[in-house]
């Protein structure tokens, strides 16, 4: 259940950041349409799987739980094989990817799959290369191992087929809450941080609390008494970027919550994140998110 709702939403997130439908979706069952989960739980589906018609730009995702018994599905199976003559990407999660093995989909790359079926792996699929990376990601085809690596996974077929920028923004919004695959640390995880310098803390602190009304780097080092040459390289040292281009990005991503979260104008979220015009700011969220603060606002309409 956890998997298939992250896979899921992963999807629905991107719909709702842009202004068009990147992703439509629809659920299948193999004979009726509905789908018993590994916790006992059914979910009534858009249809069966004969009903499913693919084609090149498709995306078929099998998902499998933990409790879910495997052996022979033929339909599935034939639908794999299909799928894969006409070119789709296939995604296999937690241990869905035992179905795209069994289809020989997978046959020229490793795959990922839960650590406690790679004995029944071995021994259905002896030839089957098994990854021991959460996911494995290869020219249209994408695994990983169970729900703590489905979100990666997603992210990385959503990066390849519409962009970094896009798999960013999914992430801001339901990935916020973790350390990014890039090993890049929120802000929340620095100032929680015993390691970090208190004069780094306490000036992302002062970033946060003046958002509307943003202080010259100048005077935030001021304020936490040390100088302009230090404070810079606190942070190219452990943000990995300017405190100015920092602060930027910090007002960037409350505009986005905003534009997500509110029903503010375009240009009172601008003014509420200290820019002194709508102009500069859709220009600096384009810059830093790949597309203008007008595709968000158009994608929840």
């Amino acid at each position: 259940m956890s998997t298939f709702s992250v896979a899921l939403d992963a999807c629905v997130t991107a719909n709702l950041i842009y202004s068009r439908k990147l992703y439509q979706m629809q659920t299948c069952g193999i004979d009726q349409p509905k789908a018993l989960s590994d916790l006992g739980i059914a979910i009534p589906t858009d249809g069966i799987l004969d009903d499913l018609q693919l084609d090149a730009d498709s995306v078929l995702v099998v998902c499998g739980g933990y409790r879910n018994e495997l052996g022979p599905l033929p339909k599935l199976t034939a639908k794999l094989c299909e799928a894969a003559q006409r070119g789709v990407t296939l995604c296999g999660i937690w241990n869905g990817s035992y179905y795209l093995s069994a289809a020989g989909t997978v046959d020229e790359m490793p795959i990922a799959i839960h650590q406690d079926n790679r004995a029944l792996m071995r021994e259905c699929f002896p030839e089957q290369e098994l990854s021991y990376a959460a996911y494995s990601a290869g020219p249209g085809r994408y695994t990983c191992a169970g729900p703590n690596s489905v979100l990666d996974m997603m992210l990385d077929m959503i990066s390849d087929q519409q962009g970094g920028a896009c798999a960013q923004s999914i992430e801001e919004v339901i990935g916020r809450d973790r350390t990014s695959a890039e090993g890049e640390c929120p802000s929340s995880l620095m100032l929680s941080d015993p390691q970090a310098p208190q004069a780094l803390k306490d000036s992302i602190m002062l970033m946060e609390k003046n958002i509307d009304e943003p202080l010259p780097v100048n005077e935030i080092a001021k304020l936490v008494g040390i100088s302009r040459r230090q404070i810079e390289r606190l942070f190219n040292r452990h943000v990995g970027s300017s405190p100015a281009r920092y602060y930027l990005e910090c007002r960037l991503t409350q505009a986005r919550q905003l534009l997500l979260q509110s029903n503010l104008s375009i240009t009172d979220v601008s003014v509420a994140c200290g820019f002194v015009s709508s102009t500069h700011f859709s220009r600096s969220y384009r810059r830093l998110f790949g597309h203008p603060p007008t595709d968000v606002r158009r994608g929840r309409e």
